[in-house]
């Protein structure tokens, strides 16, 4: 365990990142690999529209989607193991799904047989899957027992290595959090990490500066991922720092940041490998950020995607990440057109099913008591 308090300043070499150590060469992802990641991308993709369809049809009061993400956050997912930390937002659905299940139990046969690209957690996919949907409309199975509804909940299955520590609505709050995780995985001298998403709005806050600032100076397992979508409910990156990239404030700090394209699961994946490697060998925290577009509002409903020109929305959605990976697998012949309508047609049904059944589930009884403490 590294002790703060005896911490030797790193050589001038080492504690130096400059411009070039962002946006990564890519290199070669198996082929299993993006299939596997294509199909988490897919169920998050139709977990998503799904729920954006309840909204407008008034079975839901408010959704914040996930949409354009889902590249950034099935990758950083792909690069964790069970007993990691994982600390989300609300458009972070693809790293819950890709955390949370193995594919092969629900939705047995989807994949090629052979080793997976990382070992899923193990314990009860199926139940995990309704739980979760039954959180997200606040019904009694859920997470938080119907407390609330949405992805402000915490989750852990110890047993199991799942460690889930759900959003604070004041976003930047989550990164002294994520901080004290990685301080408690280090000081038990485990070699587990912490990975919490924010977006580009919350680096504006001072909980930004004082996480990663003590995150730095204790070389703590926490590595903090920006999905930088250009805009922060209506604000656009130009009236929000300004600085070029929100990782050359990575300098200050004494860490390593990356800025990768967040399109492009291959390059998060590997970006996030290294920074998790980083991160267990004791090496301390790492800053990425990863570029996105938005292709929804701040919330479904709201007026904040009006805002972005709409020159600017067509190339964001030009670039869907979803769309991109898709067209890379069936170019290089890594699967059919006939196969990835398949798992959409799949991933669309499972969803379907698991939010029928939640809906036919009881909401929480009023009056009744219910404890807001961990047993």
């Amino acid at each position: 365990m590294i002790d703060p308090r005896a911490r030797t300043p790193l050589s001038p070499a080492e504690d130096t990142y400059s411009a070039a150590d962002s946006c990564p060469t890519v290199t070669e992802t198996p082929d299993r690999t993006l299939q596997e990641m294509h199909l988490y991308m897919r169920l998050a993709r139709e977990w998503d529209l799904r729920f954006e369809k309840l909204f407008r049809t008034g079975a839901l009061s408010k959704w914040y989607s996930s949409v354009g993400n889902e590249a950034t956050t099935v990758a950083c997912a792909s690069a964790i193991e069970a007993g990691d930390a994982l600390l989300t937002l609300h458009r972070d659905s693809g790293a819950i799904l890709r955390h949370y299940l193995d594919i092969d139990q629900i939705l047995p046969g989807a994949l090629p047989a052979g080793k997976r690209s990382r070992s899923p957690l193990p314990g009860d996919s199926q139940q995990r899957l309704l739980r979760l949907t039954c959180q997200m409309f606040g019904r009694q199975a859920g997470f938080s027992a119907g407390h609330e509804r949405s992805y402000h909940y915490n989750h852990f299955e110890e047993e199991h290595g799942l460690i889930h520590i759900g959003m604070i609505s004041h976003l930047g709050s989550m990164i002294p959090v994520a901080a004290g995780v990685a301080l408690a995985f280090q000081q038990a001298g485990k070699d587990r990490v912490a990975i919490n998403f924010i977006g580009e709005g919350a680096t504006s806050t001072g909980d930004f500066h004082e996480g990663l600032n003590i995150a730095s100076v204790w070389r703590l397992p926490f590595i903090l991922v920006i999905e930088n979508n250009q805009w922060a409910f209506s604000t656009p990156t130009s009236q929000q720092y300004a600085c070029d990239r929100l990782v050359d404030r990575a300098i200050g700090y004494g860490i390593p940041g990356v800025q990768v394209d967040g399109n492009n699961p291959k390059a998060v994946l590997q970006v996030m490998e290294t920074a998790v490697a980083r991160a267990r060998a004791g090496e301390g925290p790492t800053l990425i950020e990863a570029m996105l577009g938005r292709q929804r509002g701040h919330s479904e409903g709201d007026d904040s995607l009006t805002q972005v020109p709409a020159e600017e929305l067509e190339q964001y959605h030009e670039n869907d990440p979803l769309d991109l990976l898709e067209k890379e697998l069936t170019d290089k012949g890594i699967a059919s057109h006939a196969w990835i309508e398949e798992i959409r047609e799949r991933c669309s049904a499972l969803i379907v099913k698991y939010v029928d059944e939640a809906m036919s589930l009881p909401e929480p009884e009023v009056g009744k008591h219910r404890s807001i403490y961990a047993e």
